[in-house]
């Protein structure tokens, strides 16, 4: 399979012989990620779109939108305990690109995007309390991230409106924890009990960065 993804590509590169037209005012693009040396040739880790304001200049966007629901059930007795941990993860990274001339096909930019992520997490679980009565414990967590990159990167336009492209850069991160509470609903008392605390732990990284995948974009107009 990953070879087959290869050799298309360069076939395509090799017969398109004719003169390739890069960006131009009002183009707006969307990308996608290829790895064709990698485990999953074709994945999507975040969607990037891009608008150019002129021929050399574009705003960028670039989103990822996910998250998770593991339900479970653990039987003691004839008792069933259910628990439930989901999780919610939501990445923004607002840029720009100024382009260069390059060659008729190949066109080279630097740029900047700032990374905002915010993150949720849920565990909801149930367990015994005395003989057959079950207490209840609901914990969440959020998460926020911060951070701005400055990049270079370049796209090579194999037909008219697609292109592959290669991009690396130097950023700036900080990730903490936000807010931590947790809820108990106890069998022998059944008003809730409630305990929050703010985050105590961040992290702040700094340093090169790349993207081990190449871009694969096309022009929507």
């Amino acid at each position: 399979m990953k070879k087959l993804i290869i050799m298309a590509i360069l076939a395509v590169v090799i017969q398109n012989n004719l003169y390739s037209q890069k960006q131009e005012s009002g183009n707006v693009s969307i990308e996608m990620e290829l790895a064709p040396l990698g485990s999953e040739p074709l994945k999507i880790n975040s969607l990037r779109v891009r608008y150019f304001s002129s021929d050399l200049f574009s705003f960028r966007l670039g989103t990822f939108v996910g998250g998770s629901r593991n339900p479970s059930i653990n039987t003691q007795g004839e008792i069933e305990l259910t628990s439930v941990n989901s999780s919610f993860d939501l990445i923004l990274r607002p840029g720009v690109e100024k382009h260069f001339s390059g060659t008729e096909k190949l066109s080279p930019y630097v740029g900047s995007e700032m990374y905002i992520g915010l993150g949720y997490t849920n565990q909801n679980s149930e367990s015994l309390w005395g003989a057959n009565e079950v207490m209840v414990t609901k914990t969440k967590t959020r998460t926020g991230s911060l951070g701005i990159n400055l990049l270079t990167g370049a796209d090579f336009y194999f037909t008219p409106k697609v292109y592959i492209g290669v991009e690396m850069g130097f950023g700036f991160l900080r990730e903490g924890r936000g807010k931590n509470s947790t809820e108990y609903e106890n069998p022998d008392d059944p008003s809730k009990e409630n305990m929050n605390e703010k985050g105590n732990s961040s992290q702040f990284n700094w340093g090169p960065n790349y993207q081990g995948t190449f871009r694969i974009g096309y022009h929507l107009k």
